[in-house]
């Protein structure tokens, strides 16, 4: 779903976008096909970084498209849980006996069906993903704890773990920043205003944090449900709502803020703090954004997901503020080992040589 625009909030778009450009440069031929709203017209070519994406708003066309695509392709990726649309591209994979490989993006976290539907998910993957999840030459996990609640709902064939990434020509290395004053730090969070962001607990932990006034929590984001009813309970606590954020917008305001906040319930190490850590802003993370397996060398803070756990969070970065620097360095180079487009590509193309292999035996 989507177009592949990586300035957008929707992180599967930023996925499909850095791994579709860095394969291309591997000399992997890669298509893109995505439905949309909107298009100039059915089959529209949008040109991305060294790949196109052919759009579509009709099923007829789509369908064609799909089928067409399928028959040229050696694999197939789709991407999304509890997606009606992969289910039927799936469909068109095994009647081809195209192998599929497909990336769940944190669709199965107990937390995420809690906050919408659990029985109509329920139902939906009783009766139609676990097969789906089964079918499929291998399913993709962005994060190790994202392959224990896979394994709670089903059992694939394969499973293999690449973390999502940055691109880093759009994060060139900066000089360190300097130790913050202990008057009025500045904290940011970026991304959707959804209740599975966490936000009223952030919000909640800053207003405790910031009794005396000193401070700023800025929140950048598109309009959502939240974002009126956050004010009104917190807007004269230093919270605000500066609205989105892309592009060179995007990067002014990560650098703008001291401490960078990923207060999510559920996530898979959100992109957005992957790009704070790119540019050498000291990152806060909540436990349950799927952090822990990348804490060892200490390159951000790392909280629990309450309002008590984020108060606690941003008083230790208050108090470590000299340190800050040196942990934002040891972040960066965490983005560069691991957190990488390029370095993604690569082992993913590896995963999909592999499966081809055992599918020729």
């Amino acid at each position: 779903l989507g177009k592949a625009n990586k300035e957008r909030a929707n992180g599967v778009n930023q996925v499909v976008a850095g791994l579709a450009k860095y394969c291309a440069r591997q000399r992997a031929q890669v298509r893109v096909i995505g439905k949309t709203h909107t298009v100039a017209r059915q089959g529209e070519r949008i040109v991305r970084d060294g790949f196109d994406v052919e759009a579509y708003s009709r099923l007829p066309d789509l369908h064609r498209a799909l089928k067409e695509a399928i028959g040229w392709a050696d694999l197939v990726h789709l991407h999304g849980a509890y997606s009606p649309w992969n289910l039927w591209a799936a469909h068109l994979c095994e009647r081809t006996r195209r192998p599929f490989v497909l990336t769940l993006h944190d669709g199965l976290a107990p937390e995420r069906a809690a906050l919408r539907g659990t029985m109509r998910k329920r139902v939906f993957h009783t009766l139609m993903q676990r097969r789906h999840l089964r079918a499929a030459a291998a399913v993709h996990v962005l994060a190790e704890e994202e392959a224990t609640d896979l394994f709670r709902c089903a059992r694939p064939r394969h499973v293999f773990c690449i973390p999502n990434g940055v691109d880093l020509e759009d994060y060139p290395p900066c000089e360190p920043r300097p130790p913050r004053p202990a008057d009025g730090l500045v904290f940011g969070y970026l991304g959707r205003l959804s209740p599975e962001k966490n936000l009223d607990a952030l919000c909640d932990a800053f207003a405790t944090f910031n009794g005396d006034g000193r401070h700023r929590l800025l929140l950048a984001g598109p309009p959502g449900k939240l974002d009126q009813a956050l004010l009104r309970r917190h807007g004269g606590s230093g919270v605000e709502i500066v609205g989105p954020r892309f592009g060179a917008d995007k990067l002014a305001f990560l650098r703008s803020v001291d401490v960078f906040v990923h207060p999510s319930l559920c996530d898979v190490f959100s992109i957005a703090a992957m790009e704070a850590l790119a540019l050498g802003v000291p990152l806060l993370i909540t436990r349950t954004a799927k952090a822990s397996h990348f804490y060892a060398d200490r390159p951000f803070l790392m909280c629990e997901p309450t309002a008590f756990g984020l108060e606690r969070g941003m008083r230790e970065a208050l108090v470590l503020r000299t340190e800050l620097p040196r942990m934002a360095a040891r972040g960066r180079a965490l983005v560069e080992r691991r957190f990488d487009w390029d370095v993604a590509a690569r082992q993913l193309l590896a995963q999909y040589s592999q499966l081809l292999d055992r599918d020729s035996h």
